[in-house]
């Protein structure tokens, strides 16, 4: 038979015991400060279900910054960062200077020469009536056999790249340049910027200089420039070089009008 206990209630826990004041937890007091966050955090979310920018506007003042910059303030600097870099491209391409109609390589042009020929190009420029921006001379090529100046790469890359996309349009150098320039695929026949008849005129006259320069199978190839000697506006104040070449480089078909003008314009006879 099994025995029950006493009615005493011997080993049962108190009531008190079993059911903690709702103010404890394991044996351990919280205030009330302490009970309300709690309360607080079991409770709902009473911004779960809405927008962010909804819970932005209706949060308190002083909890508006913190969750701005949790939720918004990365997205919010990206987009600034690139509206100021459209920003920046735009007022760059604008503000820009147009592209030289007209661009004259000086090819191992002595830097002496180079106020002279900015005097030479301010005359054509107040001849033709153009804007100063629109023609450039750049002294700054110097190229060798060796491909080697003062123990660093020489210009050729430079006027290299800047003919094949064609900025550099009309050269200048000595004679023997000249032909260095043909033989390395620098430069144009005159027949793609000029007239047939003035080329024709410019030969009887014995204004044209022969490159010299034979293909592979030993046919000379057709390149010449024209003698800047015999030029009235280069010789006028004498200044420039006597030995002096004026060819061209890759002249686009749409581009001639400025270098036929230069041509033009230094009267050659």
């Amino acid at each position: 038979m099994v025995e029950h206990g006493n009615g005493d209630g011997a080993g049962e826990p108190d009531g008190n015991e079993r059911h903690a004041d709702s103010g404890t937890r394991e044996g351990i007091v919280f205030t009330a400060e302490q009970q309300e966050a709690l309360a607080g955090l079991a409770g709902g979310n009473a911004y779960a279900k809405q927008s962010k920018w909804k819970t932005l506007h209706e949060l308190p003042m002083k909890d508006k910054w913190p969750f701005f910059a949790q939720h918004f303030l990365g997205a919010t600097v990206a987009i600034v960062a690139a509206v100021v870099a459209v920003i920046a491209f735009v007022v760059n391409f604008v503000t820009q200077p147009p592209d030289p109609l007209l661009y004259i390589a000086g090819v191992n042009m002595s830097q002496g020469y180079t106020e002279p020929m900015e005097a030479l190009e301010r005359r054509f420029v107040a001849d033709e009536g153009l804007d100063s921006e629109l023609v450039t001379y750049d002294a700054n090529f110097t190229i060798t056999e060796t491909g080697v100046s003062g123990g660093m790469v020489d210009g050729s890359s430079r006027l290299f790249t800047m003919a094949s996309v064609g900025q550099v349009n009309t050269i200048v150098t000595d004679e023997e340049t000249f032909r260095e320039l043909c033989q390395r695929g620098l430069t144009s026949a005159l027949e793609e910027v000029l007239p047939a008849d003035r080329i024709e005129a410019f030969e009887s006259a014995g204004i044209t200089v022969d490159s010299g320069v034979k293909d592979a199978q030993g046919d000379r190839l057709p390149l010449k420039g024209l003698d800047l000697d015999r030029s009235a506006e280069w010789t006028a104040d004498g200044d420039l070089p006597e030995d002096a070449v004026l060819c061209f480089s890759n002249v686009q078909e749409t581009g001639v009008e400025y270098p036929r003008a230069f041509v033009e314009f230094l009267d050659f006879a």
